[in-house]
């Protein structure tokens, strides 16, 4: 069974690797909910089976039939995020400093790994950046049609009606539904359709029912709980399932997930919600090689000392209901 970097980061006793999982865990919702599953090549191969093989009822002596079922094969790779980082020599002598520059951007090299994953586990495109793994978004749209939820506008960015309210819930059941076996592992969606979904939990009075969505406490982080990181808990529980906000990007000023799309009926103020099932058969990502900082030494040209930041990541999903989109909300 894969395991995620923060169940990697609690097990490990080398300093060094230690340092590098947690610091990543801090910043990345991904890394710390999502298993990571290690391979031995760049690529990975296997078959999705989206029917089954029905026998028939026939004589005790009758003749059995032969029948097959057609796979689907899959193969998904891993990608390589490399970045160098110069320290002049002297900065890194000085012993005035109270913090080495080399290790202030190695820490800074960690945080900006952790969202770059984020956003790429959501809006990854190799239609546009080959070099990357594809997201969720490109992934859910080469799903069954059943895998979206949501042909029509419901809009819940002010009062929404009773009626809305409903809907809006109806459609989270929905999107339950789809998913291998009716229950999600998790949700992702924004902090803005978190708290207007908040706002109409209360109106529907769900507190108490079976969807007790302000429980406190978080099943997958508690190395993120323990370490007071900036990374979120739960912005709410619906049927007993996590929804995350995912935050900004490595900017720290644009969402991962907007509202400002325009499927499900919108008119590009839409916002979406994403359900994941994690596991071997479902949804995992992958790693070829652990991330790393490298020193390279001093530059031939340069008065510098460099060091080298890589992490070889992909993303593969096994299960065809394994990733449902819910769409057409709008927030804003």
């Amino acid at each position: 069974m894969p395991f995620t970097l923060a169940e990697h980061a609690a097990a490990q006793t080398e300093p060094l690797k230690k340092g590098f999982y947690t610091g990543i865990v801090q910043e990345s919702l991904i890394a710390d909910l999502m298993p990571f599953q290690n391979t031995s090549s760049l690529h990975i191969a296997g078959m999705r089976v989206d029917s089954v093989i029905e026998p028939d009822f026939i004589p005790i002596n009758g003749t059995i039939a032969e029948k097959t079922v057609r796979g689907k094969n899959l193969s998904y790779g891993v990608y390589q995020m490399a970045v160098h980082s110069d320290i002049p020599v002297p900065l890194e002598s000085d012993s005035g400093v109270i913090a080495k520059p080399s290790m202030i951007q190695t820490k800074a090299a960690i945080k900006g790994s952790a969202y770059k994953l984020n956003n790429q586990f959501v809006n990854g495109d190799q239609g546009s950046d080959p070099n990357g793994f594809d997201g969720i978004e490109k992934v859910v749209g080469n799903l069954a049609a059943a895998q979206t939820v949501g042909s029509t506008l419901l809009d819940i960015s002010g009062a929404p009606t009773d009626a809305v309210i409903q809907s809006v819930i109806d459609r989270l059941e929905e999107g339950f539904h789809q998913i291998q076996g009716h229950k999600p592992d998790f949700g992702l969606l924004n902090s803005t359709t978190a708290l207007r979904l908040r706002s109409c939990f209360r109106r529907a009075s769900l507190e108490g029912v079976d969807k007790d969505w302000i429980k406190d406490g978080d099943p997958f982080g508690n190395i993120r709980q323990k370490l007071n990181t900036a990374a979120t808990k739960p912005m709410f529980y619906f049927q007993g399932v996590p929804f995350y906000d995912l935050g900004v990007k490595a900017d720290q000023a644009t969402n991962v997930m907007l509202n400002t799309y325009t499927e499900g009926g919108a008119t590009s103020n839409g916002s979406r919600i994403y359900l994941i099932k994690k596991g071997e058969d479902d949804c995992t990502m992958l790693q070829f090689a652990p991330p790393t900082m490298k020193s390279i030494g001093l530059l031939e040209n340069k008065e510098v000392m460099r060091s080298r930041f890589t992490w070889s990541v992909g993303f593969a999903v096994w299960g065809s209901r394994s990733l449902v989109k819910i769409q057409g909300l709008r927030v804003a």
